[in-house]
């Protein structure tokens, strides 16, 4: 029968008790981490309450560069990156580039994903998202771009987008796309109608603060126009958004978002309740808005 020196049975207890000890600090360790987490969340839902917003929006400390042709893309064709200041654009050029990495881009019918491609359409989705912490828009997962309208089996017709929910899939015709961005005060925008959609089904199964306060105004939105019959009537009678807008709710927020982007002091002027709850909806102080 072997015999355990009295030096081994010292190791053995002792390598037993830093493993227990190890144990315990990491049991710990989670445990602080949790109770941190959820006393931010309260002081969080108690600052969201009051004001509506979260109580921070950017923490990027290392921050994720764009290629200079990428940079020079944003810089030349997206208006909304060129009214930021300096830090913010920092902030936005991060965004953009890590949504890039984030997603996987598809090209259907001899589309090239292209920079300009991949660029333009993450900036959109960061835009509409740049009022949010948690700004991905996980709802998305692959987004598939066509050179001009396609055949959709969804409904058998051709569309010039779409959203698929179960499949986290954006689809979006270039060519209407980019139409969208060559009249930016139509309140017509491809992207961003799509983008809105999946934004909104991202806020239903998401619990972050961002998507508490979407719904939860959206939510607003829709008993003001339950319970106003006047400015319902208004709204539709005055043909500002277009009649798509009133099918249903996804579509009634969607031409919401389109015409708040792109003819935001229009809609302030007419409808300012409304233009504030949308503001509200998207955390969105931003020059211009």
């Amino acid at each position: 029968m072997p015999i355990i020196a009295p030096e081994q049975d010292y190791y053995i207890g002792l390598f037993i008790l830093v493993v227990l000890l190890g144990f315990l600090l990491v049991i710990v360790s989670i445990w602080l981490r949790q109770m941190a987490v959820s006393v931010f969340d309260g002081i969080e839902m108690g600052f969201m309450f009051i004001t509506k917003r979260p109580v921070f929006i950017y923490f990027h400390p290392f921050l994720n560069k764009l290629s200079a042709k990428q940079e020079s893309i944003l810089k030349q064709q997206f208006t909304f990156y060129n009214r930021l200041n300096k830090r913010k654009k920092a902030y936005f050029k991060h965004r953009v580039a890590t949504f890039i990495k984030q997603k996987q881009f598809v090209g259907n019918e001899g589309f090239l994903i292209t920079d300009e491609a991949k660029v333009l359409i993450s900036a959109t989705a960061v835009m509409l998202t740049f009022g949010f912490r948690d700004y991905i828009i996980k709802s998305i997962k692959t987004i598939i771009v066509y050179p001009t309208q396609y055949y959709s089996t969804v409904n058998d017709d051709y569309h010039k987008g779409e959203f698929h929910v179960n499949l986290k899939t954006l689809v979006l015709s270039w060519d209407h796309f980019m139409e969208g961005f060559r009249i930016e005060d139509d309140k017509l925008n491809l992207a961003i109608h799509e983008f809105a959609h999946a934004i909104h089904f991202n806020s239903i199964y998401q619990n972050d603060i961002n998507s508490v306060i979407f719904l939860d105004t959206f939510n607003e939105l829709r008993e003001l126009l339950s319970n106003n019959d006047a400015l319902r009537s208004r709204l539709v009678h005055s043909e500002y958004l277009r009649n798509y807008a009133f099918t249903n709710d996804f579509e009634l927020l969607a031409v919401i978002l389109e015409t708040f982007i792109e003819s935001p002091n229009e809609f302030h002027q007419h409808f300012p309740k409304i233009y504030a709850l949308v503001k509200q909806m998207l955390n969105f102080n931003f020059s211009g808005y």
